[in-house]
């Protein structure tokens, strides 16, 4: 059977409205755990808290969920993703290589600035390096594709190794986000412009 064969159509149709009903089931956990996690740090939020304030159930929650370890997960990958999404955009805006991947350096290090986005994102870190750093494909493949952004003004700009210049820069500001959120701090505007003109410079003298 293909995608747009009668059958798939017609269970397409009859799944369309559970499908729906789930997209939204899984938001609102998602969204719950981050109050939640906020509100608890340094402690790890309980299951119980984040399905109350979610309005659900536990029953709904291990439908979507294997364990509250794979929930922060999903909410860190879903949260790289709205930043990649919100950098693409801001880029696109730009045809000048340098502004856009200055853009993409200051974008990362806002995360720490937001008030609201830094409590959350620092209650996720800590709770995600209780953990002892286990990796997961979707946290991998968003920061990937986050990280791929860069490849093209890098390549715009000269660089003989974008995909590694991309990962160098992507790791500078990464690290410098996550540093801030998880000492509670935010970067000042002269560490920003340092990184800035750091890894510009970085990018010239490597061409």
């Amino acid at each position: 059977m293909t995608a747009d064969d009668p059958v798939s159509l017609a269970v397409d149709r009859a799944l369309k409205p559970l499908r729906d009903d789930a997209v939204r089931d899984v938001e609102a956990i998602l969204d719950a755990a981050l109050r939640v996690a906020e509100r608890s740090t340094p402690a790890a939020p309980r299951v119980a808290d984040i399905v109350a304030e979610a309005g659900t159930s536990n029953q709904a929650f291990y439908r979507y969920f294997s364990s509250k370890e794979d929930l922060m997960q999903a909410v860190m990958a879903r949260g790289i993703t709205r930043v990649r999404d919100y950098l693409q955009h801001r880029m696109s805006k730009t045809d000048d290589p340098a502004a856009k991947i200055e853009l993409w350096i200051r974008g990362i290090l806002m995360q720490a600035t937001h008030q609201t986005a830094a409590r959350q994102g620092a209650a996720v870190n800590e709770i995600l390096a209780g953990t002892h750093g286990r990796s997961d494909t979707r946290s991998t493949d968003a920061s990937a594709e986050l990280c791929e952004l860069l490849v093209e003004p890098l390549t715009a700009l000269g660089s003989v190794q974008p995909q590694l210049d991309a990962q160098t820069v992507h790791e500078a500001a990464m690290g410098t986000m996550r540093r801030h959120l998880l000492a509670h701090t935010s970067p000042a505007a002269p560490e920003c412009d340092h990184l800035v003109a750091f890894c510009l410079r970085g990018i010239s003298v490597g061409a």
